[in-house]
């Protein structure tokens, strides 16, 4: 069995791309028994879902008058990017 280390790479991974079958039922059979990793794992996926929300302000700040320096608004969008990929 992988280690919780493992685990966490395997579940940023599997957030990222498809991963095969087996490691998939790998990730699954660990964060069922592991407290922490089914943690970890909601944890990330609130975040992805935090910065969504975020970048989706962003974009209506383009229609809606909202004072924030051009340099501040680039740097954020930068980040948000830089998260989702």
């Amino acid at each position: 069995m992988l280690s919780c280390k493992d685990m966490t790479k395997l579940i940023s991974d599997s957030l990222e791309a498809k991963i095969s079958v087996r490691r998939r039922m790998e990730l699954w059979l660990h964060i069922m028994m592991c407290r922490m990793c089914r943690r970890f794992r909601s944890n990330i996926l609130e975040l992805r879902r935090r910065v969504r929300d975020l970048k989706a302000l962003l974009d209506q700040a383009d229609t809606v008058s909202i004072p924030m320096p051009s340099a501040t608004k680039a740097r954020l969008e930068e980040v948000i990017n830089r998260q989702l990929g």
